[in-house]
């Protein structure tokens, strides 16, 4: 459960952020980008699938965005040259590697699993320095207790002090449990403390637990990515679970500014609805900008 596929734990020279210049754009506004994980049914079709060394070139040149954030599943059994290959055709794709995010949840809350979670987050902040991210982020298995979420605080303060070394950020997506509440995750955040722990909110958990104008506006001042879920559309071409306008007028009212990661939740080829799904945010993003 815990091995990543990396078979030389050691420190590599940084190629992000310590060696690569960030695009201006995308510290001046909201920029989109890409959830790998929604593309899984054209990495797994059986006629020409999409090559995870295609990814850079395919979501800048013909999805038109401007980053990656990719699932730990898809790097297992990589070696160390295929993730340098990988942080190289991003760099010349313009199309950065810039969240990992780990696909299991992770029990941080029972000290039996200590050992084996922080040797986890370890060497996932490892492999995220070797593709170019700079930020790792996991999802929490069930907190039900303020206890428990307390055990998961004292964890983080320990996994932090081991990715440090790689100067990688952990970021926190919303859960179940006492933790699925912005504010009580925020809380978390902040019990921690430092500048290498965020959050990473998801449009859909928003929608769904309280409302994506209350949760975005809690969450976001302490993101770094915001998934920007996306489900079907009607025959008028609405977004029909949430306001994507909704979720970004939320965004720019609180000050947000880094990037927007696109994810399909819906079953079939997901490029129509992703595609759909980034104009209407690009043309919200831009409205929302002043003149």
């Amino acid at each position: 459960m815990f091995s990543i596929g990396v078979r030389d734990h050691s420190v590599p020279e940084l190629c992000y952020p310590a060696n690569r210049k960030r695009d201006p754009r995308m510290t001046s506004q909201m920029v989109l980008t890409l959830s790998v994980g929604a593309l899984r049914p054209l990495m797994k079709r059986a006629k020409k699938p999409l090559d995870i060394f295609e990814l850079p070139t395919f979501v800048n040149e013909e999805m038109g965005l401007r980053g990656l954030n990719i699932p730990s599943d898809l790097l297992a059994g990589r070696t160390p040259k295929d993730f340098e290959r990988l942080c190289d055709l991003s760099d010349k794709a313009h199309c950065p590697f810039l969240v990992l995010i780990e696909t299991p949840e992770l029990n941080l809350w029972n000290p039996v699993n200590q050992p084996a979670v922080i040797d986890r987050l370890r060497r996932l902040a490892s492999a995220a320095t070797r593709i170019g991210c700079s930020s790792v982020a996991i999802s929490l298995a069930e907190v039900t207790t303020q206890e428990r979420a307390d055990a998961v605080v004292k964890t983080l303060k320990i996994a932090l002090s081991e990715m440090d070394k790689f100067e990688i950020a952990l970021l926190l997506q919303s859960g179940t449990g006492i933790l699925s509440d912005g504010k009580s995750l925020v809380d978390v955040v902040k019990k921690v403390g430092g500048f290498r722990i965020g959050t990473m909110p998801s449009f859909q958990h928003a929608a769904t637990n309280g409302g994506v104008g209350q949760e975005l506006r809690k969450l976001a001042p302490y993101a770094q990515s915001i998934t920007a879920s996306v489900k079907g559309f009607s025959e008028e071409g609405e977004h029909s679970e949430w306001s994507l306008d909704e979720c970004v007028e939320t965004l720019r009212a609180v000050g947000y500014v880094n990037s927007l990661s696109l994810d399909y939740l819906g079953k079939g080829d997901p490029i129509k609805p992703l595609s759909m799904a980034r104009d209407m945010l690009s043309a919200a993003i831009e409205a929302a900008e002043p003149a």
